[in-house]
């Protein structure tokens, strides 16, 4: 094989030369206006602009390259912020003072005598790579340009993501990497979700711009200058081996072109996976029927309503103002459609796979809610007097990663930061000119299940099969399309007797899409998933073309207003020179009076949504009282109720864990930069369960018996030095390691110790885990039964909880029996640990098996993999920004500041000699922009 290789590379030397050649002539081209140069530098008014994105820019090998890449030897810039991210999580907290060696720096432009390749792919479009770390930096003459221009460089950096992407936006997943069992349910839950063929893709534009005639036509022309962009380097890797990626001749296919209505389908991708909630109506009808049976009625409804936590006035919130949505009031009973047998029904319901099968292995997937934080601190507590902030999104781990960063500047576009390839022509998570926005996933309720009644045309008797359906009394047809395939023979994990033929089948109605049919009080009906966002997955644009316009953002009123454009369900956060601010986007429903928000309602018309929140009435906040906004995932406000499949949002929120750190920051004086870092870093190696519950666990339990003595030494000195998940010797076993593996098992068993006598046996109906832990894809504790247990404790230890339970469940509220079934619980995980490591507590997990579980493995997309990293529970691509002047007062005024100042050294004479240069550069091209 290595012979091959080497043959191959003399094939290539031509190619390389030819390389050469052309980097030679393009930097003879004509150099990029220094007016140009100098206005987008200008702009560049943060103190501190740092960032990372692991592993690496670079996402795109040819079959060369990955041979070398697979066997140890990366090419530039896939992995060199892999360590930087990983080293912060071993980092104390007088390390933090140098942050660039655990940040990147993210300023605007490349300093002369950092430019690693410039070249231009069609004429007013040039594209600067910097040396570091490979950032393309693009620069546009007119809009279209730098639409292109970000088109070209996310296909020269992620051509092979973005195509695996559109397939999986379109429902093909099966067609472009072979008929696996994963791959096939994906796009069978995908058709349940949008079901979109082209034509609908194309409806989606047309409509886009028969709605909003001028923001919609400027939307469609960006589309296609991203897409005459990504054709243009396809076109170029179809000619030139060298810039194609392996997995093409490796699969034996070629890109096709990309086209507007794949952006499209991208952007319903991420929508649909990060940016929505609700639609879980149909599994609590089940739950509660369950309840009922078992409890009754009247004591089933009030379980149901402990467990659903819709409003809880514990629940940690982003703002403290109070935003009433989605009360629960008084269902009228007309108005709920209870299927005769919910079980039946949602066990029908389409479920979406935790992996897609690749190629070239298994594509894990990221979970639907994201996992994604936020740190905010306001000049009030600022020491500089500035705001600043440590935020961004958790997306997973993929190789390459499944966000690129891009610098974009043209004309109403500035802006440097992270986008989702194939939906990369505008930056999604970044900064502009004196401000920077990020996000977290709100999950928000804009879906609602309904029942359509169905009917036959003439009177005739339906059935559960039947495709009519009664609205506001005409008995409709369903609009059905059925959709063939053939899809790929792959070595994907192919089933037995794969089908290669696939076929599906769309059934529209008014609301949306057919998930199941049954019946309701014996007639038979179609459940039907209606989304705000259907057939509307490229609104938001418009809110990105704002974010990314330094004419459009003055402040945080205007990031309000560009936010309020997004109608996916996002937490957005806003810092400039003054100013730190919330708002939610989302487009939510309306619903009529009498429905019931947690189950199914009538679909014949009289029950029907009454329009969307307005935009001013979503939960905002500026510049809080408290000094500063923290998000992790959490509720949004008082009065903002859950959505209907989230259960999470009770009294234990891993937010907490951020919420903490700050407060005991605070204690110590006015915070630094530096302390934001500290506070998201040490919380992202806790086990929340450890912070917030062992302590009352512990106490619930009471003195403990001998047996169990040493068991609750080990527990209660984990809790007291912070409940760590961490290796901090980098040995392969956790520091503590026995107290962790202790949790781990105790968990469950505490929780059936408590909930058992009137849960046990209906579990698994609850719609959410008991647990979320540490694992390969990082995030953890964003939802389990942690609420839970500390209310009920809390309540029978005799302490204040607002909003209670309509009863305590542990031990029947006897405090005896509570404690006896805790220290069985307890006894239980010590004699699983004893039975695989012996009696000696300080050997169990010896073989750091937990550690290893925990570990985040990198999911490969293509053939390229890259090494695992220990746990942590933070941001993908991850900001650390604090800015000088208020937006469009310029570099020089404004908080405090005078411009930019010298970004944290990293100890490195070459590091400190760059930081010198890009400042001297920056003077120069504000005297040549002020000359000019």
């Amino acid at each position: 094989m290595g012979k091959k290789v080497r043959t191959r590379a003399r094939r290539e030397r031509p190619l390389l030369r030819l390389g050469l050649v052309l980097a030679v002539a393009a930097a003879a081209l004509p150099p990029w206006p220094v007016e140009a140069a100098a206005r987008y530098r200008e702009g560049d008014d943060a103190v501190v602009a740092l960032n990372i994105l692991p592993p690496g820019q670079k996402g795109v090998y040819n079959a060369a390259e990955a041979v070398e890449a697979n066997a140890g030897s990366y090419p530039p810039h896939s992995v060199d912020q892999l360590q930087m991210y990983s080293d912060l999580t071993f980092a104390s907290r007088g390390d933090l003072e140098q942050l660039t060696r655990y940040f990147k720096d993210a300023s605007f432009g490349v300093p002369p005598g950092e430019v690693e390749r410039e070249y231009s792919p069609r004429p007013g479009v040039r594209i600067v790579r910097d040396r570091a770390f490979g950032v393309p930096h693009i620069y546009g003459e007119t809009r279209e340009d730098a639409f292109f221009g970000a088109g070209y460089v996310s296909a020269e950096d992620r051509l092979f993501l973005m195509d695996v992407m559109r397939h999986v936006g379109r429902c093909r997943m099966s067609e472009f990497l072979g008929a696996s069992e994963a791959n096939l349910a994906m796009d069978r839950s995908c058709y349940k979700v949008s079901g979109y063929d082209e034509a609908d893709l194309q409806r989606i534009l047309d409509d886009l711009v028969a709605r909003k005639p001028e923001v919609g036509g400027e939307i469609v022309r960006a589309f296609r200058a991203f897409s005459d962009g990504v054709n243009a380097y396809i076109s170029e890797a179809l000619a030139d081996p060298s810039k194609l990626p392996a997995e093409y001749p490796a699969l034996q296919q070629v890109p096709e072109p990309w086209r507007p209505t794949d952006t499209v389908a991208v952007a319903s991708l991420i929508g649909s996976q990060l940016g929505v909630g609700g639609g879980g109506e149909l599994k609590n009808a089940r739950l509660l029927k369950a309840l009922t049976e078992r409890l009754g009625v009247e004591e089933g409804r009030r379980v149901f309503e402990d467990l659903r936590e819709r409003d809880d006035p514990e629940a940690p919130v982003h703002t403290l103002r109070t935003f009433p949505y989605m009360p629960r009031g008084r269902a009228d009973p007309r108005a709920v459609a209870m299927p005769d047998d919910p079980e039946e029904v949602a066990s029908a319901l389409p479920t979406a796979p935790d992996h897609l099968d690749g190629p070239f292995g298994p594509i894990k997937l990221f979970s639907r809610g994201g996992m994604s934080n936020a740190v905010l601190i306001g000049s009030s507590l600022s020491a500089s007097g500035r705001p600043f902030a440590v935020f961004g999104p958790q997306v997973g781990y993929w190789s390459p990663e499944i966000l690129l960063e891009l610098d974009v500047h043209g004309p109403g576009i500035h802006a440097r930061g992270a986008a989702f390839p194939g939906v990369s022509l505008l930056v999604l998570l970044g900064r502009g000119a004196g401000y920077a926005w990020s996000a977290t996933s709100a999950g928000a309720d804009q879906v609602d299940v309904v029942a359509e009644l169905l009917c036959e045309p003439g009177g005739g008797e339906p059935t559960t099969e039947s495709t009519h359906y009664l609205y506001r009394g005409e008995c409709r047809p369903m609009e059905t399309r059925t959709d063939t395939w053939v899809a790929k023979p792959s070595a994907g994990g192919l089933p037995s007797g794969p089908e290669l033929v696939v076929t599906e089948k769309v059934e529209r109605t008014v609301h949306g899409i057919v998930q199941a049919r049954g019946k309701v009080g014996g007639r038979p009906v179609a459940f039907v998933r209606a989304r705000t966002t259907f057939f509307k997955e490229v609104d938001s644009a418009e809110g990105f073309l704002l974010l990314n316009n330094p004419e459009a953002i003055k402040g945080p009123e205007d990031f309000r207003k560009a936010a309020q454009k997004i109608n996916f369900s996002f937490n957005w956060f806003y810092l400039d020179a003054k100013h730190i601010a919330y708002q939610l986007s989302g487009a939510y429903p309306v619903r009529a009076s009498g429905v019931d928000p947690d189950l199914p309602s009538w679909g014949t018309g009289e029950w029907d949504w009454r329009g969307e929140v307005p935009g001013g009435e979503l939960p905002w906040d500026v510049d809080p009282p408290g000094g500063y906004i923290l998000s992790w995932n959490n509720k949004q406000a008082p009065g903002w109720s859950a959505a209907d499949d989230n259960y999470s949002f009770g009294p234990v929120h891993r937010v907490q864990m951020l919420k903490r750190r700050v407060e005991e920051a605070r204690a110590g004086g006015k915070l630094a930069l530096a302390d934001a870092v500290w506070v998201m870093a040490d919380a992202a190696t806790v086990d929340l369960r450890g912070q917030e519950l062992l302590p009352l666990l512990l106490e619930a339990l009471g003195e403990p018996s001998p047996d169990l003595g040493a068991a609750v030494d080990l527990l209660r000195m984990w809790a007291g030095s912070g409940a760590h998940r961490l290796d901090r010797d980098r040995d392969g076993r956790y520091e503590q390691a026995a107290a962790v593996a202790l949790m781990d098992a105790w968990w469950p068993r505490a929780i059936g110790a408590v909930f058992d006598p009137t849960l046990g046996g209906l579990y698994e109906l609850v719609p959410m885990a008991f647990d979320n832990p540490p694992g390969p894809l990082g995030s953890a504790y964003q939802f389990g039964w942690y609420g839970y247990v500390s209310k009920d404790l809390r309540r029978i230890l005799g302490k204040e909880v607002a909003g209670p339970f309509h009863r305590v469940y542990c031990g029947g509220g006897d405090r005896d029996r509570c404690r006896e079934a805790l220290a069985a619980s307890l006894r239980q995980a010590v004699a699983e640990l004893v039975q695989k490591y012996g009696e000696d507590p300080g050997g169990w997990d010896s073989d750091g098996a937990t550690e290893a579980k925990d570990r985040i493995r990198f999911t490969s997309v293509g053939l390229v993999g890259v090494p695992d990293l220990p746990w942590v529970n933070r941001p993908t691509f991850q900001q650390v920004v604090e800015f000088g002047s208020f937006p469009g007062e310029g570099p020089e005024a404004g908080a405090g500041g005078s411009g930019r100042r010298e970004l944290p050294a990293t100890g490195s004479p070459v590091a400190a000699g760059m930081a010198l240069a890009s400042l001297a550069a920056a003077a120069a091209m504000r005297r040549v922009w002020r000359g000019s």
